[in-house]
């Protein structure tokens, strides 16, 4: 088993108070755990990514991508570049579109911006979390757009999930194989 996790901006993945939880869980399930590392910089994230996940995964075993925030935008143009592997996913509050940002949009860089693509409609069949209380982000624009074809799982969260207790968020996470 491998879980993927890819952060939000503003953030690093290997830092990250949710990869450290992922990667203590996958450590005492004797899983693996990997964080792809991106910022707002780089003129091609998608590619970024590609790369590092050829890198770092063995095509062999299970994948989990596990998507936070726009990291969720880039996990879905991820799992749209393989689309013959078998590619579990979580995603966490996803950035669907700058649109659903309810913080000032121009704090958000163009150039990311124009990297970050809407969900195919052919999104299937994995977990989205989205919390309630999510300062950042339209929790309803994000439901409305993928609730026919994953299963959502709403609470009173924030964008970070950090009153999310860990039980439950690794709970949540491992849920996310079985879809």
């Amino acid at each position: 088993m491998q879980y993927v996790y890819i952060h939000g901006f503003g953030t690093t993945g290997a830092n990250s108070t949710k990869f450290k939880k992922i990667a203590a869980h996958a450590l005492a399930k004797k899983a693996h755990a990997i964080a792809l590392e991106w910022n707002e910089k780089q003129p091609d994230v998608l590619n970024q990514l590609i790369n590092q996940l050829n890198q770092q995964i063995n095509w062999n075993e299970p994948v989990l991508l596990i998507g936070s925030s726009t990291g969720g935008n880039f996990t879905y143009q991820l799992l749209e570049q393989f689309p013959n592997k078998k590619i579990n996913f979580v995603l966490i509050n996803p950035l669907l579109n700058v649109e659903q940002r309810r913080v000032d949009n121009h704090f958000f860089p163009l150039m990311l911006a124009n990297q970050l693509k809407n969900p195919s409609e052919n999104l299937s069949n994995g977990l989205v979390l989205l919390g309630k209380n999510d300062e950042i982000l339209d929790y309803n624009y994000t439901y409305e757009k993928l609730h026919n074809k994953n299963k959502i799982i709403t609470g009173d969260w924030n964008h970070t999930l950090s009153d999310l207790n860990s039980t439950d968020f690794l709970q949540f996470i491992d849920a996310g194989w079985q879809i």
